[in-house]
């Protein structure tokens, strides 16, 4: 088997090694490795009479199907570097974001926010049986390159990182195919397996798509997040792996229909902390346990819970094999097992650099980790917990609150249907907690003394919401993560 040094060469060599196989099932219908692989040569093509050349950055907003893919391994052929981009965005995002990265050019569905932002595409890439995709160029130099920190960038993708500022992670070449390596010689995927997805592409591409298209897995595309339309699919095209996010699994939870799956092998929860309480219930429903896996831009995917899912819901597992994970105190020394602290982490893949504020990786590690954000504990056998976020954190007289904790317990009460955790300054106890509540329906109000009683029960008293406000709804990020800020 011949050796990869480029992202694109991975659709390449399952095209060679697997023609006939299926690469992608959508709405389109299905698509063999070969005609995926000829569809992104195409796009190459289109993209370079369009300008798109080595070093140039270039966005891909589409929805999940096959158009996100041959748009992306097209740019990838062209020597571009891709920036995968939600079709959700608003157009101040989508400013904000091109000024950011100075992209050269943008490669949308006809997203509603590119057409606004774009009113004059200069060409077209075929879709063949689907819409074509529009190529606008953005008016950015195209001799200075996108990234300039890393000569051989594939991908961007911008996270708030620890910091709390908004910054674009540059992952080379290298760095992609490492990661999707160490991920595999924990998930053991291959051409046998086919993929549910139901995640944004947007979000979850130079790991998980990148991964299935190097195996030469079947990725099927769900149409929508119904949880009759994932067994739907599941049937359809015998799935093996669901990949999904705590959303999906509370919906299929609660599917009344008593369906099963007759071939789903794995349940795979990431994005957002696994409540145990759902991955209790999709196991009774289903008889399938739910691992949880720990994903981050930076480093990719380190830690899922292979060994014990059913036993341990609450963790994010031990690391895989290529990984090292530390919990550390604030002067980066190592804590015994079962302390908390914060979550460090080295391997392979990890990212190249920050594009702003420009950095690389050897500038931001510290002592050789990457220093998560997250606060974690670890037990004497090795499974990791994730705590909360340090920037997150709440300071009650002293004592630390984790917004995601308490927000896990609010959840459970069965009248409330989402929650937001956040501190609020307090005269004489520094910060007190403050929960804003979604009610499941509005027409059934809950007295806030039932909601105070129920978080009592299963709270220290610090951490018990001090004062709750009833909303019509609580903002989240396009990955589905709580937003805490603006």
């Amino acid at each position: 088997m011949r050796e990869i040094s480029k992202v694109h060469e991975v659709l390449e060599r399952s095209a060679e090694l697997w023609p006939r196989h299926t690469a992608l099932a959508d709405d389109l219908g299905t698509l063999s490795y070969t005609a995926l692989c000829e569809q992104a040569t195409a796009a190459e093509g289109q993209l370079r009479a369009a300008g798109v050349g080595p070093g140039q950055g270039v966005g891909v907003m589409a929805r999940n199907g096959r158009a996100f893919v041959i748009a992306a391994f097209g740019a990838l052929r062209c020597g571009a570097t891709v920036l995968p981009m939600s079709p959700r965005l608003r157009p101040a995002e989508l400013d904000g974001l091109l000024a950011a990265t100075q992209l050269h050019a943008v490669v949308d569905d006809r997203c509603p926010c590119a057409q606004a932002a774009f009113r004059e595409p200069c060409a077209p890439v075929d879709i063949p049986g689907g819409t074509p995709m529009a190529i606008s160029r953005t008016g950015a130099d195209p001799a200075r390159p996108c990234a300039p920190l890393v000569p051989d960038a594939a991908f961007i993708r911008f996270t708030s990182g620890t910091t709390g500022e908004c910054k674009g992670v540059v992952l080379s070449h290298q760095d992609v195919l490492e990661r999707t390596a160490a991920a595999n010689r924990g998930l053991a995927l291959g051409a046998d397996d086919a993929v549910i997805w139901v995640l944004p592409m947007a979000f979850h591409f130079f790991v998980s798509i990148v991964l299935y298209l190097r195996v030469a897995a079947t990725i099927v595309v769900c149409p929508d997040h119904f949880a009759e339309t994932i067994l739907d699919a599941a049937e359809e095209h015998r799935g093996t792996l669901l990949y999904a996010s705590p959303l999906h699994y509370r919906l299929l939870a609660a599917e009344p229909s008593g369906r099963r799956f007759s071939t789903l092998a794995r349940a795979i929860s990431t994005a957002i902390a696994l409540p145990p309480d759902v991955a209790r219930r999709f196991d009774a429903r289903f008889g399938l346990p739910i691992t949880q896996a720990y994903g981050i831009i930076e480093v990719g995917l380190p830690l899922i819970n292979l060994d014990a899912p059913r036993e341990r819901p609450e963790s994010v597992g031990r690391p895989l094999p290529d990984y090292q994970v530390a919990i550390l105190d604030d002067a980066l020394a190592p804590l015994p097992a079962g302390a908390e602290g914060q979550l460090g982490l080295r391997g392979p893949g990890m990212f190249a650099a920050y594009l702003s504020p420009a950095s690389t990786r050897d500038q931001v590690l510290r002592n050789g980790w990457f220093l998560t954000g997250d606060v974690a504990r670890q037990d004497a056998e090795g499974f990791v917990t994730i705590v909360g976020r340090r920037k997150s954190m709440i300071n009650v007289a002293g004592n630390k609150v984790f917004p995601e904790e308490v927000e896990q317990v609010v959840a459970r009460h069965p009248g409330v249907a989402a929650c937001r955790v956040a501190g609020r300054p307090h005269p004489q106890m520094g910060e007190v907690v403050h929960a804003d509540v979604v009610l499941r329906d509005p027409a059934e109000p809950v007295a806030v003394e039932d909601l105070l009683s129920f978080c009592r029960r299963w709270l220290t008293s610090f951490k018990v919401p001090h004062s709750v406000a009833f909303v019509s709804e609580i903002a989240a990020t396009a990955s589905g993560k709580v937003r805490r800020h603006g």
